[in-house]
Formats: C-alpha cells, structure tokens, sequence
C-alpha cells in the first residue's frame, strides 16, 4: 500500500475565492481562519531549538511553506472584514432611523 506522509504545516488547499468564501457560515469561516492560523504558526514550530547555522536555513523554508497559507489567511480575513463592516452599517442605519423617530416623537410631544 502506497501511503504518502504530509509535510508539517501543510494541508489540502483549501477553496479561499471570494465566492466560495461567501457560502460559508460566519462560524465557518472563523474555524478556517483558526486553521490557517495554527498551521502558518506549525511551520515555524522547532526552529528556536535549532543552532544557529541552521536556524536561518530554517526559517527560510518555513517561510516559503507559510506564505501560501499567510496569502489564504488574508483573503479569509478580508472576507470577514468585510461581513463586519457590512454588519456595522446595518447598526449605524438602525441606530440614526431610531434616533431620528425618537427626536420626531420628542417634536411631537412638545408641540401638543
């Protein structure tokens, strides 16, 4: 049986397109992030026990391992930036509609 062994900090690629990203649920998309989170920071796991001369051999391949991964990372979290702030303009609507029937109710109260 021919069974291949993954590489430490990487993992199936995983569908970051803005539409796909869309789809998921919030809760979804926070999990994805963790993930690309906690594998991005696997890449660089061991390299302080490492003596000099290689550390920096090291955290040159780590770093080439991660930047994929930081690249999908950031487009998860433009994709939660963006639900944020689409979610703060709802709540600044709301608030201004309600302040303004507050201040229409206040002007009417007053004018009887």
């Amino acid at each position: 049986m021919n069974r291949r062994r993954r590489r430490r900090g990487t993992a199936p690629a995983a569908d970051t397109s803005a539409e796909a990203l869309r789809q998921l649920s919030g809760d979804e998309l926070d999990a994805l992030y963790g993930d690309f989170h906690r594998r991005v920071f696997a890449c660089y796991e061991g390299i302080d026990d490492l003596p000099q001369a290689r550390r920096e051999a090291a955290q040159a391949a780590a770093r080439r391992r991660a930047e994929p991964m930081i690249e999908q990372a950031r487009a998860v979290h433009e994709e939660r930036v963006r639900r944020l702030r689409l979610r703060a303009r709802r709540w600044w609507i709301a608030t201004v509609a309600v302040a303004v029937a507050g201040g229409a109710a206040i002007a009417w109260l007053a004018m009887r």
